[in-house]
């Protein structure tokens, strides 16, 4: 298992995790995760969970927030997923 395919995984399973808010579904789709307005498509969330997509920290970051992860560890580093999606908004305002 390569290292993408590893983080898809983790990726796939927290969106498992996530309920959904269409009555007829369990869990959480990747168009209704896309659809939760942080910047991401049903495309990309695919192309994670299955390891083929090589994303940027900033749609990691956007990721992290949609499946409501509020801290991750990068090189022994503690990002904080909100303050690290603050400091984007404020860049781009």
């Amino acid at each position: 298992m390569t290292e993408k395919e590893k983080i898809g995984k983790q990726v796939l399973k927290l969106r498992e995790r996530l309920p959904s808010k269409e009555y007829d579904k369990e869990k959480i789709s990747q168009q209704e995760l896309a659809d939760t307005n942080f910047g991401l498509t049903k495309h990309l969330i695919g192309t994670v969970e299955r390891g083929d997509a090589n994303p940027t920290l900033e749609k990691m970051m956007l990721l992290a927030k949609a499946l409501k992860v509020r801290k991750i560890e990068l090189y022994e580093i503690e990002i904080d997923v909100n303050k690290f999606i603050d400091e984007i908004n404020s860049e781009n305002n």
